[in-house]
C-alpha cells in the first residue's frame, strides 16, 4: 500500500511555480514507499476515469505526488488526490489476493499432477518389469 504522508507542518511541503502555465502551481506530496508497478497502473487507469480531471495534472515521480493545478479549490483537489490513491490501494489489494488465489491453485494442480506422474511412473515400472 502506498500512502500520502500527512505532515503536520504545511511549510514542509514543497511548493512551486509551474514553469509552462502560468496561474499553476507544483505540490509536491510525499508518499510514504515507491509505488509498486502494479499500484502505479491502476492509479494511473483511475486518474485517467476521473471525470474531476479539470484543470489538475498528477505526476508519480519517485516517493512524491506532484499536483499541478490552479488555485481554485485546492483543499478539494487535494481530497480528490487522496481518494484516488486510496481507491488504487484497494484496487491492488484485490490483485494481491486474486494472485494468491491463483498460486493456491497452481500450487494444488501441481502438487495433483506429481502426484498423478508418480502413479504413471510406478505403473509403467510394473508394465517393463512383467
Amino acid at each position: 500500500m502506498v500512502n500520502i504522508k500527512h505532515l503536520t507542518d504545511a511549510n514542509s511541503i514543497e511548493i512551486q511555480k509551474d514553469p509552462i502555465h502560468p496561474d499553476a502551481y507544483v505540490i509536491s506530496l510525499p508518499l510514504d514507499s515507491e509505488p509498486s508497478y502494479i499500484w502505479h497502473a491502476y492509479f494511473l487507469q483511475e486518474l485517467g476515469a476521473s471525470i474531476d480531471f479539470w484543470e489538475r495534472k498528477v505526476f508519480i515521480i519517485g516517493k512524491e505526488l506532484k499536483l499541478v493545478t490552479t488555485l481554485n479549490n485546492i483543499e478539494g483537489k487535494l481530497e480528490w488526490l487522496e481518494n484516488l490513491v486510496i481507491t488504487a490501494n484497494k484496487r491492488v489489494e484485490e490483485y494481491n489476493k486474486d494472485a494468491r488465489k491463483r498460486r493456491t491453485v497452481e500450487e494444488i494442480t501441481s502438487l495433483t499432477e506429481k502426484t498423478i506422474r508418480t502413479a504413471l511412473s510406478r505403473w509403467l515400472v510394473k508394465r517393463v518389469s512383467a
